[in-house]
């Protein structure tokens, strides 16, 4: 059983390891109560259990902070995720993925503070180059693209409850256009792989309560490659920054996907 002296040692060593960056001061604490349990609950225990590793953390907490909408959580997770080796362009493509999930005003604002952390140092600007995507020329192929990418990386009856979805059938158009720039575009981008843009998605289709949506995309997950382990992993800490329950509906949503796999 982890002690409350190792917890504070290994919060002590991850802060000064995510902190290495802060361009201000540390304000003094006014509820040092607080403080404390944030930080040996936060940086001394959940970041650092296992089963999951620091970037795919920093994934999921960055996803939770994006929703969430609050500008230093935003700042202070962009930091945290250039610190442990995510790109700039790895960090502008987690809001490219969650424009399908978080909205159009939560990415604008995650991408304006994410730009402003970029630009802090040298060695993060010197990453920020634009990703050299190669743009399809019409909404068929893009569909087309879309549907190859869903059946390799999630299946064919994946695929199926796309191309069957209740969007297709009410609002046709705007279904087929945003699976067309989803799927057959950003799917396609080389800055993320399939399994950080399933975390990004679990993370946040957990943060929003989309319930339904989410256990769908659990099994979407394990059929990418990601375990059972991680999967829980990334609720415990998107749920850290969202809030304890939303882990809770989560868990109840992927136990239901793993037990009907092993039936």
């Amino acid at each position: 059983m982890t002690t409350v002296k190792e917890l504070q040692e290994k919060s002590a060593n991850l802060r000064q390891f995510f902190d290495q960056h802060l361009p201000y001061a540390r304000p003094t604490p006014v509820l040092a109560d607080f403080v404390r349990v944030q930080h040996e609950l936060m940086w001394g225990g959940v970041w650092l259990v296992d089963g999951l590793d620091l970037k795919l953390r920093s994934f999921a907490t960055i996803t939770a902070q994006c929703v969430n909408g609050y500008d230093f959580g935003v700042e202070h997770q962009v930091r945290t995720g250039l610190t442990v080796g995510i790109t700039a362009q790895q960090i502008k493509g987690i809001f490219i993925q969650l424009l399908f999930y978080a909205g159009v005003p939560a990415t604008v604002f995650g991408l304006r503070i994410a730009q402003e952390v970029i630009n802090e140092r040298e060695e993060w600007r010197a990453g920020d180059v634009p990703l050299d995507a190669e743009w399809l020329d019409s909404i068929a192929e893009m569909l087309a693209q879309g549907r190859t990418l869903r059946v390799k990386h999630w299946g064919a009856s994946a695929d199926a409850e796309v191309e069957n979805s209740l969007a297709r059938q009410f609002v046709p158009e705007s279904a087929e256009l945003v699976d067309a720039y989803h799927f057959g575009e950003v799917w396609r981008r080389a800055d993320l792989n399939t399994q950080e843009r399933m975390v990004c998605i679990l993370a946040a289709l957990m943060c929003r309560g989309h319930m339904k949506q989410l256990k769908r995309n659990i099994g979407y997950a394990l059929d990418a490659g990601l375990d059972e382990k991680q999967i829980c992993e990334v609720f415990a800490q998107a749920g850290w920054y969202r809030g304890w329950p939303c882990v809770e509906d989560a868990l109840e949503q992927a136990s239901e996907v793993f037990n009907s796999r092993k039936a």
